[in-house]
C-alpha cells in the first residue's frame, strides 16, 4: 500500500514556507505533514490568512519549497517535476479569470469570441466529457465571452481546466461564482472522478 501511496498519492515531510519581506513574522508553515491516500477526497477549511491557499499553491508546483523530497505528488517533485502539470495529471484551478492590462490592474478576461469555440479548440479531448461537462456546468455554447456574467466565465473556466481527466485535482475558491445546484452537481462529478479512478481531489472551496 505504500508504494501505491507513493505513486498515486501526496505526501508532504517537514516542509517550511515563509513569504518573502514580511518582517519578523513567523513561518507560515513549520515542520508541516502531510499525507493524502489515492481516491481522496479533502476539504481545506481555515480561517482567512491560515494558509489555505499558498498550500494548494504549493502542492500544485507554484512555490519552490525544500528540495525534491518535501513536497511529493503523484511521486514526482510538485515543483521540479514540471511534467505533472504538462501532462494534466496535476491540475489547479484558482484564482481569478483575469488579466493585467497597465495601471488598470487586473480585469476580467474577455473577448469577443464564443464558449463553443474555446472548449471545443482544447485539443486532445474526449467528446464524451466534454459534453458532460457542458451539460453539468450548465453553459450555452453560444455564450459571448465579453458579455457573459461572472458564473457564466466561472462556468466556462472550470469546463476547461477540466476536459482532460486529472490525478490530482487541486480546487482553490472555483465555486464561489455558482448556484447551489451546480456546486451539488460539480461535487458529484468530483466524487464520480476519486471513487472510479482513484483521483485526489483537494478543495479550498464553498461546497
Amino acid at each position: 500500500m505504500a508504494g501505491e501511496e507513493e505513486e498515486r498519492g501526496i505526501r508532504v515531510r517537514g516542509m517550511q514556507f515563509s513569504y518573502q519581506g514580511v518582517g519578523q513574522q513567523p513561518p507560515l508553515f513549520l515542520d508541516f505533514h502531510l499525507n493524502v491516500s489515492p481516491g481522496s477526497r479533502c476539504l481545506l477549511v481555515g480561517a482567512n490568512g491560515s494558509g489555505k491557499t499558498t498550500l494548494l499553491k504549493i502542492l500544485a508546483g507554484k512555490h519552490m519549497v525544500g528540495g525534491r523530497d518535501v513536497v511529493r505528488v503523484l511521486n514526482g517533485s510538485a515543483f521540479h517535476d514540471t511534467q505533472l502539470v504538462c501532462s494534466g495529471d496535476l491540475a489547479y484551478l484558482g484564482g481569478s479569470w483575469s488579466k493585467n492590462v497597465g495601471s488598470a490592474g487586473d480585469i476580467p478576461l474577455q473577448g469577443d469570441f464564443s464558449a463553443e469555440h474555446m472548449i471545443f479548440g482544447v485539443e486532445g479531448t474526449d467528446p464524451d466529457r466534454r459534453d458532460k461537462l457542458i451539460e453539468l456546468l450548465d453553459i450555452d455554447l453560444q455564450w459571448r465571452m465579453h458579455k457573459v456574467s461572472d458564473g457564466q466565465r466561472r462556468r466556462v473556466q472550470i469546463c476547461l481546466g477540466l476536459l482532460h481527466p486529472f490525478k490530482v485535482l487541486l480546487l482553490d475558491e472555483v465555486t464561489v461564482d455558482l448556484d447551489v445546484v451546480t456546486r451539488v452537481d460539480l461535487l458529484d462529478f468530483f466524487r464520480e472522478e476519486c471513487e472510479q479512478r482513484s483521483y485526489n481531489c483537494i478543495c479550498n472551496s464553498h461546497f
